[in-house]
């Protein structure tokens, strides 16, 4: 499954997540078995994820305990 790792060193890291004060809100980076970075905003963790992975599999999670769905769309448009 794809992130499988990504998703597992997210759960795992979560706990001591929440506990470091400033935290709560911001978004980790994931790559592989680690976190890479924590972000102020989702677009800002994207765009560091891009930077220094380019198109390698990368994860971006909010550090919170109960996340909320987000519903995006890629606005793609069907051939006429």
């Amino acid at each position: 499954m794809a992130l499988e790792r990504e998703m597992e060193t997210f759960r795992r890291e979560l706990p001591a997540l929440l506990r470091t004060e400033g935290n709560r809100g911001r978004f980790a980076l994931v790559h592989g078995e680690t976190v890479a970075g924590l972000y102020p905003t989702f677009d800002a963790a994207l765009a560091g994820g891009y930077d220094t992975f380019g198109l390698e599999p990368f994860l971006v999670k909010e550090v919170t305990e109960h996340e909320e769905p987000r519903y995006f769309s890629r606005a793609l448009r069907c051939p006429s």
